[in-house]
This record gives structure tokens, C-alpha cells and sequence, in this order.
């Protein structure tokens, strides 16, 4: 049922839910609306219809019969007092619903949304915490919700690409629409300010990365890294054995030591601590031993090979926690940026085992062991049937490509010789 009724009563109104769904206007855009589901059951619902900057727009008032015509009527007369004053009443509304559930602001939707939908079904959170943390709450994070506009949006996203990161920025576009349409859903918000930004807006069309280091950049790296005295012999470590155990930043940083086992030289890497849920036995050759033994007396009998740097119990009057029981994703990349590297063109931690894969393929290691090495599962029917694990073929690999880190390290040269050409010899 559809109409105008300017002299509805709590007569008329029972009338029109029993004879079924009913939108009746009942005089200065107070609206009695109910669907089938609802008049079935004598229930409905008030709104207020009204114009605001040109556009249609409503608001809920309440429910029928919770909230009786008298009662519906004074709360139209109030808010249209307030449209008069140039408020927005749905948008108030919304601002207050949202303050009511501590969301208020971006950096509040975006905890919500992050506790609902990242946390718990991720297996690397970290990853999309790491963009909101850096990228989106410096930006909009103190930005109302619903004040929240494409050029906002745009501003985040130019920002990240200015730094060099164009992959890291169609993330955080991609993070930006699913926070927002979380809100649009829940009707905290009317519209998604990413709708319409597409990839070509961010950081455009991703392609894989080649970079690797050679002999001489690795050199170089080591120099720094020794005669940078704010470095330290810790990020010193990690970078060495990130190289030589050809593993992920964070399968490394996150290692505890109850995985080593340094008297038979191995590190046992669980499938639920890798990327991509394989479990791998890596060996320990002897330079790789001899920097986890300097590591174990860095951490001081520590869970962690890499322990939090500062364990923070109070933060602004307030009791906190560390985000990390170890160092923080971001440590290395921070320490490696402040490295005065003179030419060498820029390189992040990711390109770390890129340079181990190639070197190996110059020192004549196979395919089959290098891959192995780096825990990439062989594709297609080879990858199915062949279940060989060459932990002997990889343990010899692996010294060899560690002694080449270990006298760069040290700044000595290294007679590269390849496997296979010395075994021909």
C-alpha cells in the first residue's frame, strides 16, 4: 500500500500493516514504511525523507510500535529543525553511531576491519597491518569516516608510489576499498571513496623484479656494513644469513632456537612458518654455524634468535606490549637504508634471495638443488612423482655459496670455482 495520509492515526496505521507491505507519507516527509516480513508481524518502520545539498535523501527515526505517531512526529519536527540549520541528520546520525562503536575514524574502521577480516584468516596479518600502520594512518587515519574523499584516497596512494613502492601501493588501494565497503555494508558510511581507482591510479601494472646483487655491490654492502658504526653486528647477522640460508625476512626474524639443532647442523622449518606451508630440513654448513654461535650470545638465552630490540611496557601513560616477541619486519629494511652504498642502485631484502639463486646458478649448482634450496616445490607432473628432498646435494651447495658470503664478509677474495667443473677436474 503507497499514499499520503496528512490525518494518519494509531487506527490508520494498524489498518495498513494488517492489510499488508505499506509506504505511507504522514505529512512533512514523515514516512510509515513496512515490508511484507514486517507488517506481518504489526511491525515498521518511521523515516524521514528529505533534500540536503540538492540530493534525496532518509533517515530511520525508529520502529513502529515501539515509537508511537506522536513520537515519530516530534522527532521529524526536531531534525527538520536541524535541516534548517544546515545539518545533515543522517550524516549526524551516522557519525554518532560510528563514535558510539569507537569508529570515528579511519584509524578506528581500519582496527575493525582488521580484527574482523585480516586477523586470524591471514597467515602473515603483519603484512597488511605493515601498510595500514605505515602508509594509511599517517595520512587519513585522524580523518572523519564520512569525510573521507577521492582525493584523500589519491593523496595516500601518490605518497607511496613517491617512495618507490608502486606494488605496496596498489595493496594499500586494495585494502583501502575492502575497509570502506565494510563500512558501506554496515551503513556507517553512504558511498566507498575508492570506488571508481583502479590500478593504473596506484602504483599500475606490477611487474616481477629482477634485482639481484653481484660480487662487487655485495662487497660493497659488506663495507658498509662493517664501518657503520649505528648498523650493528645483529643486522650485520641477519643479512648474512639471510643470504646463505636463502630463506623469507620473516621465517628468519620469527625463528625461535628450539627449531636448531647446531650439534647435527640443521634447522627444522615447519610448514605453518613458511609461505607457501612447506616443511624443509635446511642444513647448517660451517660459516652458517659459526654466525647462529655469535648469534646465541647476542640473545642471551632468548626464545628468538633475533629478540625485540626494546621491550616497551608503557607507552603515553598506558600499558602496551610489544607488536613482535622478535625484531620488527621493518628493523632491516630502516638499517639497510641508512647504509652509505655510494652506486649501488637500490636493492630491498626481498632481492636477497633473487642474488642467492643466481649465484648458485654461477657456481654450477642444479636447478633441481637450487630450487630445493630456496623451498620452491618443483611444478607440474616432475614435482609430483619426484619427492626427493637432496638435503645432501643442497648441504653442498650451501657451503660453497656460504664460504663465497663468508670471505666477502670479511673482505677476502673468493676463487669461484662451480660444483660441476670441480667434479669434472
Amino acid at each position: 500500500m503507497t499514499g499520503f495520509e496528512t490525518n494518519a492515526t494509531d487506527k490508520n496505521l494498524r489498518a495498513w500493516l494488517n492489510a499488508g507491505p505499506v509506504v505511507r507519507g504522514v505529512g512533512d516527509g514523515l514516512t510509515f514504511v513496512a515490508t511484507a516480513a514486517s507488517a506481518s508481524k504489526g511491525k515498521a518502520s518511521w523515516v524521514l525523507r528529505y533534500r540536503f545539498g540538492g540530493r534525496e535523501k532518509e533517515k530511520t527515526l525508529g520502529r513502529y510500535p515501539d515509537i508511537s505517531l506522536k513520537d515519530a512526529r516530534e522527532l521529524a519536527r526536531k531534525d527538520r529543525a536541524l535541516l534548517q540549520q544546515g545539518v545533515d541528520i543522517a550524516a549526524l546520525k551516522r557519525r554518532e553511531k560510528l563514535k558510539a562503536i569507537d569508529m570515528h575514524n579511519v584509524e578506528g574502521l581500519a582496527q575493525i576491519w582488521y580484527d574482523r577480516h585480516i586477523l586470524g584468516k591471514y597467515k602473515h596479518p603483519q603484512v597488511v597491518e605493515r601498510v595500514i600502520r605505515r602508509h594509511i594512518k599517517p595520512v587519513i587515519g585522524k580523518l572523519p569516516v564520512e569525510e573521507v574523499r577521492p582525493v584523500h584516497i589519491d593523496t595516500v596512494l601518490t605518497k607511496i608510489v613517491a617512495v618507490g613502492a608502486p606494488t605496496v601501493a596498489n595493496d594499500a588501494m586494495r585494502y583501502l576499498f575492502r575497509m570502506f565497503h565494510f563500512a558501506v555494508k554496515r551503513k556507517w558510511i553512504e558511498s566507498n571513496p575508492v570506488y571508481g581507482f583502479e590500478i593504473a591510479d596506484a602504483g599500475g601494472t606490477e611487474t616481477a623484479r629482477d634485482r639481484w646483487l653481484n660480487r662487487e655491490e655485495l662487497a660493497t654492502l659488506a663495507q658498509a656494513m662493517r664501518d657503520t658504526p649505528n648498523f650493528g653486528r645483529l643486522n650485520e647477522l641477519a643479512v648474512w644469513l639471510l643470504l646463505a640460508l636463502c630463506v623469507r625476512k620473516m621465517e628468519l626474524l620469527s625463528a625461535k632456537w628450539s627449531e636448531f639443532d647446531l650439534d647435527k647442523g640443521v634447522w627444522v622449518l615447519r610448514p605453518s612458518r613458511t609461505k607457501m606451508n612447506l616443511a624443509i630440513d635446511i642444513p647448517l654448513v660451517p660459516p652458517v654455524i659459526e654466525w647462529l654461535v655469535e648469534l646465541k650470545v647476542f640473545a642471551c638465552g632468548h626464545t628468538h634468535l633475533f629478540p625485540a630490540r626494546r621491550l616497551i611496557h608503557m607507552k603515553a601513560g598506558l600499558p602496551r606490549r610489544n607488536r613482535f616477541e622478535h625484531m620488527s619486519p621493518d628493523t632491516l629494511n630502516v638499517a639497510l637504508k641508512r647504509l652509505p652504498l655510494g652506486d649501488v642502485e637500490h636493492f630491498t631484502v626481498h632481492d636477497m634471495r633473487r642474488t642467492a639463486r643466481t649465484h648458485m646458478a654461477a657456481l654450477g649448482i642444479d636447478r633441481f638443488v637450487a630450487e630445493r634450496a630456496l623451498n620452491h616445490k618443483v611444478r607440474d607432473v616432475e614435482g609430483v612423482y619426484n619427492q626427493y628432498d637432496y638435503f645432501d646435494e643442497r648441504k653442498r651447495a650451501l657451503d660453497r655459496w656460504a664460504r663465497l658470503l663468508l670471505a666477502t664478509s670479511r673482505g677476502e677474495p673468493f676463487n669461484v670455482v662451480g660444483i660441476r667443473q670441480r667434479t669434472r677436474a
